[in-house]
């Protein structure tokens, strides 16, 4: 008697627990076992195998998957020539995978023009993966700046693996990010774009060098995740410059020539340990050249949605977002005549530049600009003005405080959990 197939939806699993039908097609008769494991050998535990009786107390058992040996035993296609059934695929904390082991009984053999043995099929892996997640929040270099915390930041998106499903989510939050300083005063350098959303990655130089002195040309020992225009650093988080070409493999100095640069991809072997397959390994070519060592740590900087696809497939787009700093709100302290000398109870945010301008009752229509803060006591602007003493001023342009708004929107979880820090240094200087 002959099993002509074996069907079972075979696609990437999500965390969540799925029952998936399978298929046995062959001759009417014909014998065959099953055994299902996990990646840690644990073994299914078929319930169908349970006979039930109620008024013994005897119930179908939950699924599992268990260290106790277990297999659908000396089952038979039906006289229709399909025998179905259902495996129950329980909740993935963790990446793991499934295979499913089909053994021909008595009597019984495979097609040998469908499957490569006549006795025993070992299925390929149904991969499951955990959930992965999403984290914007916000960073600036300066310790003045107080960053937004709390239901704020930073944001949290948690959804299936794209290793499961490539479709887009369009997960969307409204962003509300109020900052405050401690000191200094803060002024707006531009309006911020996606690439202001930044993460980092590191990676290892080849444990083996076949050149000597300074390169723009430097070997890892894997380049996946890595893109063109990432910044790069090296272990004492000195600039190198940037990436401005990857190259699969390493040089192959002896066969190359000034006209025809070859590369050569080392092999290495399987997660499965039974096979060789190419490595990821790879030369990249930076805009600075520098001494490399080997086995050092080199950490790279992936700027927006373009960068964290190539990454680990993240795609993600802001909408309508925007940076506002708040006024600087203070009263005279004397009445000032005819003079560029403005004494004010409070200097606290506003920074001398030409950007910087004063308003109120009394103020010039053209608005004067800050000159000059003599911290604590007084401004010098760039035009003489006479103001009653007590006199309400506001100064646009600097402050202490102001907010980050607009919208995140998730196309698209990635294959593994990745932070991504808004650059504020990009668009807020402090001093």
């Amino acid at each position: 008697m002959i099993i002509q197939a074996f069907n079972i939806d075979m696609s990437n699993k999500s965390r969540n627990s799925v029952s998936r039908g399978y298929e046995v097609v062959g001759e009417p008769e014909a014998v065959f076992h099953i055994i299902v494991q996990n990646a840690s050998g644990h073994y299914y535990n078929f319930p169908e195998n349970t006979i039930i009786n109620q008024e013994a107390g005897v119930f179908a058992p939950t699924a599992a998957f268990s260290t106790t040996p277990s297999n659908l035993f000396n089952q038979k296609i039906p006289s229709s020539g399909v025998y179905n059934g259902a495996i129950t695929f329980p909740v993935d904390h963790t990446d793991t995978h499934y295979i499913i082991t089909v053994i021909a009984g008595n009597e019984t053999t495979f097609d040998l023009n469908v499957f490569n043995n006549k006795k025993i099929f070992i299925s390929e892996k149904i991969n499951a993966y955990k959930i992965t997640g999403v984290t914007f929040s916000i960073t600036h270099s300066n310790a003045a700046v107080v960053e937004p915390s709390g239901n704020n930041a930073p944001i949290v998106f948690k959804g299936k693996s794209s290793q499961v499903d490539r479709s887009n989510v369009n997960n969307v939050t409204k962003i509300n990010w109020p900052f405050t300083l401690s000191s200094s005063s803060a002024s707006i350098i531009r309006q911020p774009i996606v690439d202001d959303f930044e993460f980092t990655t590191t990676k290892l130089t080849r444990n083996i060098r076949t050149t000597t002195g300074a390169t723009t040309s430097v070997e890892l020992m894997d380049v996946t995740g890595l893109s063109v225009g990432m910044d790069v650093k090296d272990a004492e988080d000195q600039s190198l410059g940037q990436i401005t070409k990857i190259i699969l493999g390493f040089k192959d100095f002896q066969n190359s020539t000034d006209g025809n640069q070859i590369y050569k991809i080392p092999v290495k072997i399987n997660d499965d340990g039974d096979g060789v397959v190419n490595s990821t390994a790879g030369t990249i070519v930076i805009s600075t050249a520098f001494n490399w060592g080997v086995s050092g740590q080199l950490t790279f900087t992936g700027k927006g949605s373009s960068a964290s696809n190539i990454f680990n497939k993240t795609r993600f787009k802001i909408k309508n977002f925007k940076i506002e700093i708040d006024p600087v709100v203070t009263t005279t302290d004397v009445a000032v005549s005819n003079s560029t000398t403005i004494p004010i109870t409070s200097t606290n945010g506003i920074k001398a530049a030409d950007t910087v301008l004063m308003s109120g009752i009394g103020v010039t229509t053209t608005a004067p600009h800050v000159d000059t803060v003599n911290s604590g006591v007084s401004v010098v602007v760039s035009s003489a003005q006479t103001i009653e003493n007590g006199q309400t001023v506001t100064f646009t342009g600097s402050s202490r405080s102001g907010k980050i708004t607009g919208e995140l929107e998730v196309l698209e979880y990635g294959d593994s959990n990745i932070t991504l820090d808004f650059n504020f240094n990009n668009i807020l200087n402090v001093s």
